[in-house]
């Protein structure tokens, strides 16, 4: 009998097995940023601890038989981000692990994920379809797809936004990721335009009024 799927609130412990997930879901941008297929997690799991500080409420996981299949994280103010990165001292650890050599990426990763940081936050100001709810990140382990995780990571997502008031959600994905734009105009997003960054294109959609 196939084991269900559960989504709960993601909690400090889960961050490891969260980082695992990015790096077997986006092989591509681990690749682009450090020029390597695998990476130690230690550098993902310090990024996605701020999220988790920022707004703990907005970050979830889908568990199969007790295992991290996947997250999303949904925040109702993506620039409060960047303010817990500073107040909390988030950015000072991070630079020391990279520094300190912790993280295992030279100057040029860390310099891109710097300028591509920076495009996301000088953006947010620009753009007419300028929305503050996001998804964020949302990803699933390779071995869990086909289960419906993504499906449900969404509906909790985006449940947890419109609970908040949130009545326009925006998201970036990769048009080269078909599964993913399907599942996203599954459940009401609509392509507004697009970006870019080192990496390459990516197509902004925007679900309003829910």
């Amino acid at each position: 009998m196939e084991q269900p799927v559960e989504t709960r609130q993601a909690t400090i412990e889960d961050l490891p097995a969260i980082a695992e997930v990015f790096i077997e879901a986006f092989p591509e941008s681990v690749l682009h940023y450090t020029g390597r297929t695998t990476i130690p997690p230690n550098a993902l799991v310090d990024a996605f601890r701020v999220c988790l500080d920022a707004e703990p409420e907005a970050f979830f996981v889908a568990t199969i038989a007790g295992r991290v299949a996947g997250y999303i994280f949904a925040p109702t103010h993506f620039s409060r981000i960047a303010t817990t990165a500073i107040l909390h001292g988030h950015i000072f650890r991070l630079f020391w692990g990279w520094i300190t050599g912790a993280y295992g990426v030279g100057f040029r990763p860390m310099l891109m994920s710097v300028r591509n940081t920076l495009l996301l936050v000088s953006r947010k100001e620009q753009e007419k379809m300028h929305s503050d709810g996001r998804i964020l990140s949302i990803a699933v382990s390779p071995s869990a797809q086909g289960h419906g995780v993504g499906t449900l990571l969404m509906q909790a997502g985006l449940h947890y936004l419109q609970a908040r008031g949130v009545t326009t959600v925006r998201l970036e994905v990769r048009p080269d990721n078909p599964q993913a734009i399907h599942l996203y105009e599954k459940v009401g997003f609509t392509h507004v335009g697009t970006t870019h960054d080192s990496q390459g294109e990516w197509l902004i959609m925007v679900k309003r009024g829910y």
